[in-house]
């Protein structure tokens, strides 16, 4: 019996390995040739150490020129010409566009698209994300109509997004939970001994993932309580429009308490040492970094917007806050410190979130059934 061929459309190699790395080696072991297009940013050989095969695809995520798309789009095709996948799978709005537009002339190609946190035009308010906003809807209106198309989310606000705004047929439509969370890999332990309470933040450095409204909200709380540790990881991704002002990264830098550890491979060395997990975005599709959290067992701040709310749970293993709201986010940081029996609640109950739908084999099994269905 003949292999089938998958093959991923993202961005960036990096944004494959920790968010969909674990999914196509699932398949891998499933018996799928597996490929990735994507940009190389020098990370290929580790998804290629996986059995994965690697195409380079120079993506302008956050280009909004009419002739980088129509470059993609051509490489696109030169890709699933040479590659001759059975099924295809768009992660991510870039992606989507390049993918739907490329994928009219190979219309008995199996297309999936997973629609994650939608970015900062789904963020925006201002005049110009407004109309991108409607020619996007647009667009998808009318391809999603020209072309068979499974769509796959990561929550239950953006499914209602797609369904009564962009008029998705509800049998076409799907919520998967990302990739999951490994519970083997992200093993549930105690907090961690010590004076200093310290809180973890894993992301991109954006202010979208509400890094300057966390760095204020913890200089508050350190006037109160000098016990307290921030404790950083990940890249800056100076393409994105929201990354942080070099003003504010290098402040971050000469705070003694607070540490900056760049991109760093194993992020369950962040959790381990951390007491509180925090993420302050303003909006999300469904934060990794919260699932991870939640696994090792950690009481979560986070904001109440799409995607975060799928994860942190206000009373019951979190505290949430409204985005930008600076005094709650020292209340909930002082509030967390002073209480030990309550992060111990609220953590223990983070690990049963997860648990109960979130766990990664249960996910890959849903995506592997929806391929072959």
């Amino acid at each position: 019996m003949k292999k089938k061929t998958i093959l991923f459309l993202v961005t960036e190699d990096w944004y494959f390995i920790s968010h969909r790395i674990k999914l196509a080696i699932y398949l891998k072991n499933k018996g799928y040739n597996v490929y990735v297009c994507c940009k190389n940013t020098g990370k290929f050989k580790v998804i290629k150490d996986e059995g994965i095969n690697c195409y380079d695809f120079e993506s302008r995520r956050k280009s909004l020129s009419t002739l980088h798309l129509i470059n993609e789009v051509i490489a696109f095709f030169k890709c699933i010409k040479k590659i001759k996948p059975d099924i295809i799978h768009l992660i991510s709005m870039r992606p989507a566009v390049v993918g739907l537009l490329t994928s009219l002339a190979f219309k008995k190609i199996k297309l999936f698209v997973t629609f994650t946190g939608l970015g900062f035009l789904f963020i925006k308010e201002d005049t110009k994300s407004k109309v991108l906003r409607f020619f996007i809807k647009v667009f998808f209106i009318i391809f999603t109509r020209l072309r068979f198309v499974v769509a796959i989310v990561q929550n239950n606000d953006d499914y209602n997004l797609f369904i009564k705004k962009f008029y998705f047929k509800k049998n076409r439509t799907f919520i998967i939970r990302g990739s999951g969370i490994d519970l083997n890999y992200y093993k549930k332990n105690n907090e961690p001994k010590g004076k200093n309470i310290t809180i973890g933040y894993v992301g991109r450095m954006l202010e979208d993932k509400g890094v300057h409204w966390l760095i204020k909200g913890f200089k508050l709380a350190l006037k109160e309580n000098k016990d307290l540790f921030l404790l950083l990881a990940g890249p800056l991704d100076q393409q994105n429009p929201t990354t942080i002002s070099k003003e504010l990264f290098n402040e971050i830098n000469k705070m003694k308490s607070v540490k900056y550890l760049g991109n760093i491979n194993d992020v369950r060395n962040v959790w381990n040492k951390s007491h509180i997990g925090v993420l302050l975005s303003k909006r999300e599709g469904l934060p990794l970094s919260l699932m991870e959290a939640a696994a090792v067992g950690r009481p979560i701040i986070a904001t109440d917007v799409t995607g975060c709310r799928e994860i942190a749970i206000n009373k019951y293993n979190a505290i949430t806050l409204k985005p930008g709201d600076i005094d709650a986010v020292k209340e909930a940081i002082l509030k967390l410190a002073r209480d030990k029996s309550l992060r111990i609640k609220l953590g223990n109950n983070s690990r049963r979130v997860v648990e109960s739908d979130m766990e990664s084999k249960k996910i890959f099994n849903e995506y592997f059934l929806i391929y072959n269905n």
